[in-house]
C-alpha cells in the first residue's frame, strides 16, 4: 500500500464533513431555493436519501476488496485496460471537481472579502499549503482537519444569534411549489452529497474498516443537518425571492447579526469557516488524485506527483470559468449530470453489479 497511515472513525467522519460540507453551504442554498422556494428545505430530504444510497454502494464495494482503493480494485472488476480507462477518467474527474472548488474558494474570498487582490493568489497559496499537508499522508491531514470543530460550533451559534432577524412566515406556506420543483431543488445538493463516492480512497486506511458504514452515513447526515440549516437560515431571514438572489445567501445571512451595540461584524467567523473548511475540501480532492495517479501508474511513492498535480490544479482553476456567473450557471446545469449521474451514482452502481454477478472481491453485502 502505497499511504502506510491510518485514521480513526471520527477523524475520517470530520474529513468527509470538510470534504463535502465548506462550498455546500455556500453555493448550494442559493442554487437550491431557485428552484424550491420556500421548500428546499424539503429537496435537501431528498438529496439526503440519494447521498445514503451512494454511501452504501460506495462502502459495499471498498468492503468486498478489503485494502484497495477505487482505482486498484476497479481493475480487478472490469480487467486491466478497461479498468485503467475508467481509473483514467477518475483522476480527471478529482482532479476537475478540486479545479472548481479552488475556484470557488478564490471567487468567494476575492468577491467578499478582499476584492483588491488578485485571485491567483488566493489559488496558489491555499494549493501549495494544501500540497504541504497531502505530502505528509493522510494521517497528518486528519489531524489537521481537527481544527474545524470549533469553526462548525461557532456555526451553529451564529444561526442561534440569528433568531431575532427569522419570521415563520417566510417559509410559509408549506409545499407550495409542487413535487416537481422540490424534486429539481433536490438535484443540485444531491451531487454535493455525493461526493462521499472519494470515501472510497479512505476506506482501505481505517483503523477499523468495519466501522466504514457508520462513518459514511453520519457523514452524510451530518452534512445534511447543516446544509438544511444554512438553507433554514437564509429563507427565514430573506424568504425565497432575496434569497435565490443571493450569490452567497449564508454569508449575506450571518452579515445581518447584531447584538446590542457591541456584537456585529460576525461575518469573520463564516470566512473563518470557509478558509479552513475550503483549505481541507481541496486537501482531500488533492489526496484522491495524487494517490490515485500513483496506484493507476504503479508507483512506489505517491510523494512525486505533489507538485506536478499542484501546479496541473492551479492551471486549471483559473483556465475553467472566466467568473462567478459562469461558474454558477454551470454548478447548477452542468455539473449535477456530469458528476451525479456518471461518477457518483452511474459507475459506482455499474461496479456493484459487476462485481455481486461475477461474485469478484467478497461474497457478503450489508
Amino acid at each position: 500500500m502505497l499511504e502506510k497511515g491510518k485514521i480513526s472513525s471520527i477523524q475520517a467522519i470530520m474529513l468527509m464533513i470538510s470534504m463535502i460540507l465548506p462550498t455546500a453551504v455556500l453555493t448550494v442554498p442559493a442554487i437550491t431555493v431557485k428552484s424550491a422556494r420556500q421548500d428546499a428545505w424539503f429537496s435537501i430530504i431528498i438529496a439526503t436519501m440519494a447521498g445514503l444510497l451512494i454511501a452504501w454502494m460506495v462502502v459495499n464495494l471498498g468492503l468486498r476488496f478489503p485494502e484497495k482503493t477505487l482505482f486498484e480494485y476497479i481493475e480487478d472488476i472490469l480487467g486491466k485496460i478497461p479498468g485503467k480507462i475508467l481509473g483514467f477518467l477518475y483522476i480527471w474527474w478529482f482532479l476537475h471537481m478540486n479545479a472548481l472548488v479552488i475556484r470557488e474558494y478564490g471567487v468567494f474570498l476575492a468577491t467578499a472579502v478582499m476584492p483588491d487582490t488578485p485571485i491567483i493568489i488566493f489559488h496558489i497559496v491555499v494549493v501549495a499549503v494544501a500540497a504541504y499537508a497531502v505530502r505528509n499522508g493522510l494521517e497528518v491531514l486528519s489531524r489537521a482537519n481537527q481544527l474545524l470543530i470549533p469553526t462548525t460550533v461557532l456555526l451553529a451559534l451564529v444561526f442561534i444569534l440569528s433568531i431575532p432577524n427569522m419570521k415563520l412566515s417566510r417559509v410559509l406556506p408549506l409545499f407550495d411549489a409542487g413535487l416537481f420543483p422540490i424534486v429539481k431543488g433536490a438535484v443540485v445538493p444531491a451531487s454535493w452529497l455525493g461526493e462521499i463516492v472519494t470515501f472510497a480512497m479512505i476506506i482501505p486506511y481505517l483503523s477499523k474498516p468495519k466501522e466504514a458504514y457508520r462513518v459514511a452515513f453520519l457523514s452524510i447526515l451530518l452534512v445534511s443537518f447543516f446544509l438544511t440549516t444554512s438553507i433554514l437560515e437564509a429563507l427565514l431571514i430573506f424568504g425565497p425571492n432575496l434569497t435565490g438572489s443571493w450569490i452567497f445567501p449564508t454569508f449575506n445571512a450571518v452579515r445581518m447579526i447584531s447584538v446590542g451595540n457591541s456584537l456585529g461584524r460576525l461575518e469573520i467567523i463564516i470566512v473563518l469557516a470557509w478558509v479552513l473548511g475550503g483549505f481541507f475540501k481541496i486537501g482531500v480532492f488533492y489526496y484522491a488524485a495524487v494517490l490515485g495517479s500513483a496506484q493507476w501508474l504503479k508507483l512506489k511513492n505517491y510523494q512525486p506527483l505533489v507538485l506536478p498535480v499542484g501546479i496541473i490544479l492551479v492551471a486549471l482553476s483559473i483556465l475553467i470559468h472566466d467568473g462567478i456567473v459562469d461558474l454558477l450557471d454551470f454548478l447548477k446545469r452542468v455539473w449535477p449530470p456530469y458528476a451525479l449521474i456518471v461518477f457518483e451514482a452511474g459507475i459506482p452502481l455499474v461496479l456493484l453489479i459487476i462485481a455481486v454477478v461475477g461474485r469478484k472481491g467478497g461474497r457478503k453485502i450489508a
